[in-house]
């Protein structure tokens, strides 16, 4: 008897192990599989958006640049993607479509449209372009009383996204100043090499002398920085105070084009083009000189913010990372005319380089995150696609 009564209390003590289980431990188990069911579905879905973004030129294949000099519409895209129509390489992306998800005087597409294109409904997303190496960099530009002579001194700290410090880093500094001559106006390039250090650390210094009685009128400096054959560039803070009041600077296709919101300072402020270069990795290229004087040059405010256009054969296919435009303005101050130097496409560098589309934050739920090394005008950016639910 008492055998079986110790037999019928153990047999109770296991069926509420196993009812505990099932009321407790099941259910945790069922939670954590749905949400690890979910975080797959979005990581799949992800994978599936990312690879329509980079790898399809979209429809129109040059929806970038379709409209030319006239404001960009969107409902003409049929289909999303930014890959550069093409092109045999991967993950190389068409600088005109990437100008499109910023906030660009000339049109834009919106996230909506974007949303609808890419079949997403029910999912929140963004988008953001970012260097493929964080470029720390200070400068100070020191002149001489009479501005013939300019003084900068560079410092950057080179490291991946992660914090971790890039050794060995080629680093070029490239120098551009505006000279105010007898001889007329000029703008000149100096360049220079460095290597990173352990720390990822680099500095230099680099002398500009003016000549035929000139004045060094605006200094900006561009980072070039290389690491086993992929380049980043960043752009350094500049003399002019406000540069962006000056004009907003676009590529479509071969054409240049510098509008100006109506509500900048100073927009109904006179100013000429003295000269366009296009900077090439470490060399700079002439693209105009211009006299700085007459009609032809000005910038002249007019219908849907289109103040100057000028079509460049080839430009495109040169793939302009970075334009370099001196202006001749009259200052808003005391002072009268200037020199001042713009760094442009608008769109790549109106926020250090970063572009973001529809930089919300993420929702609470589970998310999806993925990253891609990408080309964007030559040079090395990173992808990231952020989905979520909606």
């Amino acid at each position: 008897m008492t055998g079986e009564a110790y037999d019928h209390l153990m047999a109770l003590v296991v069926f509420g192990v196993i009812f505990t289980a099932a009321v407790f431990i099941v259910p945790s188990l069922s939670y954590v599989n749905l949400l690890y069911l979910q975080q797959q579905q979005l990581q799949n879905v992800a994978l599936s958006a990312m690879k329509t973004i980079l790898f399809d030129a979209g429809y129109p294949s040059n929806w970038g640049s379709m409209h030319g000099t006239n404001m960009f519409n969107e409902t003409d895209v049929q289909r999303f993607g930014l890959a550069e129509f093409g092109d045999p390489s991967l993950y190389v992306l068409d600088s005109n479509k990437v100008q499109r998800l910023a906030n660009n005087p000339m049109g834009n597409i919106s996230y909506s449209k974007v949303k609808e294109l890419l079949g997403l409904s029910g999912y929140d997303f963004s988008i953001i372009l970012r260097p493929l190496f964080i470029v720390d960099r200070s400068v100070t530009i020191q002149k001489s009383s009479d501005q013939a002579t300019a003084t900068i001194t560079w410092k950057v700290n080179v490291s991946r996204s992660d914090g971790q410090p890039v050794p060995k880093a080629i680093v070029f500094p490239t120098v551009i100043c505006a000279i105010d001559s007898n001889t007329g106006f000029e703008t000149r390039t100096e360049t220079d090499r460095a290597e990173t250090n352990m720390l990822g650390r680099s500095q230099g210094t680099i002398v500009v002398y003016a000549t035929d009685n000139g004045k060094i009128k605006d200094v900006i400096v561009i980072f070039r920085v290389t690491v086993a054959d992929r380049a980043t560039i960043v752009v350094s803070s500049q003399d002019t105070e406000d540069p962006g009041d000056i004009a907003k600077i676009n590529v479509v296709g071969d054409t240049i084009v510098l509008t100006l919101p109506p509500d900048a300072p100073g927009s109904s402020d006179a100013r000429w083009i003295t000269n366009i270069q296009l900077y090439n990795y470490e060399t700079s290229i002439s693209l105009l000189n211009g006299s700085g004087t007459g009609t032809q040059y000005k910038l002249n405010y007019g219908p849907n913010l289109i103040v100057w256009a000028m079509a460049f054969a080839g430009l495109d296919s040169t793939e302009p990372g970075v334009l370099i435009i001196t202006f001749r303005t009259e200052t808003l101050g005391p002072g009268g005319r200037t020199l001042a130097i713009l760094i442009g496409p608008w769109a790549l560098w109106n926020q250090g380089g970063i572009m973001k589309f529809n930089p919300l934050p993420v929702g609470s739920g589970a998310s999806a995150s993925i990253e891609r090394d990408v080309i964007i005008a030559g040079m090395a950016y990173v992808a990231e696609l952020r989905l979520w639910k909606a």
